[in-house]
């Protein structure tokens, strides 16, 4: 028996764990959260630290949302799967998109103020 069928196999009884379907959608969603809080940075970290990673929001959102429900699809039906990361990653990749639409609402508002 090599290595292969002993981790497919185990011989105690115990069931083999969860598949782990969804950690891409899970990092993505994460990092668009860190991603989205950088320009809270103090103000003594560099400006490019602070800013450039603003225009990977969107994408990297999205990444996750499109990841996160392309693992739920694949796991629909799987009892063994294991849902919470690809739900956590969809969710976080959701609340980013949308947190992101609302400030550049309240952008688009506030320098129509400005010059009116």
């Amino acid at each position: 028996m090599n290595a292969a069928q002993q981790i497919a196999e185990p011989l105690d009884g115990t069931t083999a764990p969860p598949k782990t379907r969804g950690t891409t959608s899970l990092v993505m969603g994460v990092l668009a959260v860190v991603l989205f809080l950088c320009p809270w940075l103090p103000e003594t970290v560099s400006h490019w630290i602070r800013f450039l990673p603003v225009y990977f929001v969107v994408p990297t959102a999205i990444g996750a949302v499109v990841s996160g429900a392309f693992a739920l699809r694949r796991m629909r039906g799987d009892e063994g799967a294991d849902h919470r990361r690809a739900r956590a990653g969809l969710t976080l990749g959701t609340v980013v998109l949308v947190a992101s639409l609302a400030v550049l609402l309240w952008a688009y508002w506030a320098l129509n103020q400005a010059y009116s």
